[in-house]
């Protein structure tokens, strides 16, 4: 058999398409495989990784007659902390958490503080945040929402926050009307959830959901309009729910990000790129030498 020499360039194409592929390859292998030992990551921790996150519950309304305590102990109907004219933005909680809770509403009340001057705690919108702990106490109900009034730092607005416990079959109600999957990991002494703000109609109509750890100020003033008027939006900060979860790392004492998808995603980024630029460049090469080296013949060596 005989080769021409314009049949040498279709070959280095194949050699590089292949070399390319091989080169990806441990990528997508280690995104395959980490899908793979996801059993074994979950046959370590079975109960952080099943049956947590949320399902959007957008226009729906929340159960107005569950009843809670309030940090003085006082039982309190959730429909009487909607007054008819202000959005809730609303949480799920509990004093205890090892680190998700504090980083949570650390961030999103310093995000709170910079739209102050628009949007204004009590004067605007009501916070709410319900402890998933049944057995969180008042005093340590007080302690936490005391911390982030102060951080929030505006005179006036303290009767705006309502940090509230309740009954194990009101909690569940509540989380459950609102798509928010979470369990306790006995073993571990704590709760796991997920992240995720809530925003709510005057008339208690679920409009928004805010995932995440972080929150631009911009995203925030506008979505607390759009609640106020009773609009359902898309969610915020989407993508980094949907690729991932926080889980906790019990070795750090920190919640870090867990994604699969992202490493598939990289990794099949890396070869289209690489693809659409040089596979041209070795069509064009080898249009040109087949123009120039139509008669010639190589014979292979004997």
């Amino acid at each position: 058999m005989t080769f021409t020499s314009t049949t040498r360039p279709v070959l280095r194409l194949q050699q590089f398409c292949i070399v390319v592929v091989m080169a990806c390859l441990p990528s997508v292998v280690s995104a395959d495989q980490a899908d793979t030992n996801e059993d074994d990551f979950r046959s370590k921790k079975p109960e952080v990784a099943e049956n947590i996150g949320v399902d959007s519950k957008t226009g729906d309304m929340i159960p107005m007659g569950l009843q809670f305590r309030d940090t003085d102990g006082v039982l309190t109907e959730l429909g009487s902390l909607f007054d008819g004219k202000q959005p809730v933005m609303l949480s799920f909680n509990y004093s205890d958490c090892p680190k998700l809770c504090s980083t949570q509403l650390k961030n999103m009340t310093q995000t709170l503080r910079e739209v102050a001057k628009k949007f204004k705690v009590d004067d605007h919108f009501q916070m709410i945040s319900i402890s998933i702990d049944p057995n969180e106490q008042t005093i340590r109900l007080r302690e936490t929402q005391d911390k982030y009034v102060k951080q929030y730092n505006q005179p006036g607005t303290e009767d705006g926050w309502h940090f509230m416990t309740g009954k194990q079959a009101a909690i569940k109600q509540l989380t459950d009307a609102c798509g928010f999957r979470y369990r306790y990991i006995a073993r571990q002494k704590y709760y796991s959830h997920p992240p995720v703000f809530i925003l709510i109609s005057p008339e208690g109509k679920i409009v928004r959901y805010i995932h995440g750890l972080k929150y631009e100020s911009d995203t925030i003033e506008q979505a607390l309009v759009e609640s106020a008027e009773g609009k359902i939006g898309s969610p915020i900060n989407w993508l980094s729910y949907g690729l991932g979860c926080y889980v906790y790392d019990e070795s750090s004492g920190q919640y870090n990000f867990q994604s699969m998808l992202i490493m598939k995603i990289g990794a099949a980024i890396t070869v289209i790129v690489m693809l659409a630029t040089l596979v041209p460049y070795w069509l064009f090469s080898n249009r040109a030498n087949d123009e120039t080296n139509k008669t010639k013949v190589v014979e292979p060596a004997t």
